[in-house]
């Protein structure tokens, strides 16, 4: 599990995976869920190794997200929380913290 991803109510948030090379053949389709929910619709976009949440709301605050790389040769995940701040004023030290990225181990 990677650290926390932070931002503010309203903020768009982008969580991207790395750690795939391109020798990584074939190549994996990534599929992102929330675990115990689903994305929103209309408010959330999932191309490959991006999600994008468009103006998180603050009852997404503790959400689970879950990537899974999966090819023919095997799958691996791995998944981040996303911390939801009400307030306006982020802690000190959290600013511009609202992108995240996530590392896979390697496939098999």
């Amino acid at each position: 599990m990677m650290s926390p991803t932070r931002a503010r109510v309203g903020d768009t948030v982008r969580i991207t995976v790395h750690g795939f090379q391109n020798e990584v053949f074939p190549e994996p389709l990534f599929t992102w869920t929330r675990v115990g929910g689903r994305l929103l619709d209309g408010r959330a976009e999932h191309d490959g190794k991006e999600l994008v949440l468009e103006r998180v709301p603050a009852e997404l605050n503790g959400s689970m997200y879950r990537c899974t790389a999966q090819n023919p040769l095997g799958s691996t995940d791995t998944h981040t929380r996303l911390i939801i701040f009400e307030n306006p004023n982020i802690p000190r030290g959290m600013e511009d913290s609202n992108s995240e990225s996530l590392h896979f181990p390697s496939l098999p």
